[in-house]
């Protein structure tokens, strides 16, 4: 699983990097075999005026599909936190989907295959 992280216009950027790698590690590392690439942006909207202005957008990259989340709040630290546990339970239900399907497709009996007669 590839993590990148990109940083923009937050102080304390490395640690904050080291932060979201450590916390996206734990909460995909069990699904390291379907997750291709992860990509994260933290960025501050509106500078050093503050408020609800951090934000954190994760691309996840899937064997079969993509999933985009965000987060915005004042403290990054928190807006990381909050978003990675949501993206470990929304990419658990995507492979629990994805895993009843199959099911679904093992199950099913095969169709009859009828000659055609000319």
């Amino acid at each position: 699983m590839e993590v990148q992280i990109k940083a923009r216009g937050l102080p304390a950027a490395k640690t904050l990097r080291n932060h979201a790698s450590r916390r996206i590690r734990t909460a995909l590392g069990r699904f390291g075999h379907a997750v291709q690439s992860v990509t994260v942006r933290l960025s501050d909207i509106n500078g050093p005026r503050g408020g609800a202005d951090k934000l954190c957008r994760i691309v996840i990259q899937m064997k079969n599909r993509s999933l985009v989340m965000e987060e915005l709040g004042d403290d990054m630290r928190r807006v990381i936190d909050r978003l990675t546990e949501r993206v470990q339970y929304n990419v658990a239900r995507q492979m629990d989907r994805l895993a009843r399907v199959n099911r679904q497709m093992l199950l099913m009996p095969e169709p009859e295959l009828v000659p055609i007669k000319a």
